[in-house]
């Protein structure tokens, strides 16, 4: 793909918990070089209990810990990324088969509590050195993992109304930390189904329904939830007492159990109705001037800056989309006439110029010039700081 686009970037998902760093970090280096910086990652940190135990582990870590896990995992990347090869350390001198100065490449000695590694990062620095860094999740542990980590975050619900608060929330302890809260970018999902008239869209949106799985549905809800649907009541209002697996999708068990004006009742019954079609996110059936409406209420109602746009046949969903809803939005103003080309990932959001990590992120503390290892890990202090995680989270519940 980046082979026959200019102007394309990737979001790629890969797991804090299955693949050691040192692996990750040169992958994730040879794709910027490949594709120009046209790289993002999509940071999870994994809970099904399947996935665990395909790698050969009984059970998944408990949902705090892993994000004390993944933090870790982001520090040691940013060593290697940021501060192991100097800006300078490349000076190819063929007649001397040299090609980067050794004196100049930090050799990184990481011991804290889940990875220990002495080495060097052996991908020469990429036009982004960091890929673009997206992640999703709200609950506590996760706000607070964005709020440190993420340059993009992606966010689900059916009510600006649940959404906002929590969007204000990251951009809060991203203040607190020293971040411009407004350089971290909330996508929000969004389900659009166009056509030229309304009543060929509202036709389209029948024709969905008919071939939506709603037991699909239903049963990628249960997964998400630890809530077996199957046992209850089709009318019965769900909570999160329902809910007895330790491991699922805490932001997600949220957005299923909070109420709006919107969605005043969860129920087996409107859970299906929702996961069908649309599943975490608002679904926009109508011409482009009505989606694009709502597009724009989202974005102001709940101080979105874009959209993770969801399809919902293929091909169809995005065609329409770039047929009818793209030039709506263009006369609008709220979307570019013109691209250019040659720009990083990172520089379609923030601008051009901004190939490199901003200098209010954590990362900018392990670039080559101000780099210090850091102490090696202490049991307590580690448990002191997860135990106060643990203590935020209670108090928000």
């Amino acid at each position: 793909m980046a082979a026959v686009t200019k102007r394309l970037a990737f979001g790629i998902t890969a797991s804090t918990t299955f693949e050691p760093p040192f692996l990750l970090a040169k992958r994730f280096s040879t794709l910027d070089h490949l594709t120009g910086g046209r790289i993002g990652w999509n940071i999870v940190t994994s809970w099904k209990k399947a996935a665990f135990k395909a790698i050969g582990l009984d059970s998944p870590i408990e949902h705090d810990e892993r994000y004390v896990q993944a933090d870790e995992y982001l520090r040691v990347l940013y060593k290697l990324w940021e501060g192991s090869w100097s800006e300078d350390a490349i000076n190819p001198d063929p007649g001397a088969d040299i090609y980067a100065d050794p004196d100049k490449i930090r050799t990184i000695h990481h011991h804290g509590k889940y990875f220990k590694l002495d080495t060097r990062h052996i991908v020469d620095p990429s036009p982004q050195r960091t890929p673009f860094l997206f992640q999703a999740g709200t609950s506590t542990a996760g706000s607070n993992f964005a709020a440190t980590h993420a340059e993009a975050v992606f966010v689900s619900s059916h009510s600006t109304t649940i959404l906002k608060p929590k969007i204000a929330a990251i951009r809060e302890i991203a203040r607190k930390n020293g971040r411009d809260p407004r350089s971290i970018k909330f996508f929000a999902t969004f389900t659009p189904i166009l056509g030229k008239t309304d009543e060929e869209a509202q036709a389209k949106y029948a024709e969905a329904k008919k071939h939506a799985s709603v037991i699909g549905g239903l049963v990628l809800f249960s997964g998400w939830t630890g809530i077996d649907i199957s046992k209850l009541p089709i009318d019965k209002e769900i909570t999160a007492e329902d809910s007895l697996e330790a491991h699922k999708v805490t932001s997600l068990m949220s957005a299923f159990t909070t109420t709006s004006k919107d969605v005043p009742k969860w129920t087996p019954r409107v859970v299906a109705e929702k996961a069908a079609i649309g599943g975490l996110g608002p679904v926009s059936v109508g011409t482009p001037s009505i989606v694009a409406d709502e597009m724009q209420r989202w974005v102001a109602d709940a101080d979105i800056d874009g959209f993770n746009v969801a399809y919902v046949t293929t091909p169809g969903t995005f065609e329409d989309v770039v047929e009818l809803l793209v030039p709506e939005l263009q006369r609008r103003g709220v979307y570019p006439q013109t691209f250019e080309d040659n720009l990083t990932a990172r520089e379609r959001i923030y601008g051009k110029g901004q190939a490199r990590i901003r200098n209010d992120h954590i990362s900018s503390q392990y670039k080559y010039d101000v780099y210090k290892e850091d102490p090696p890990f202490e049991e307590e202090v580690a448990q002191e700081k997860l135990n106060e995680g643990k203590a935020e989270d209670n108090q928000s519940r």
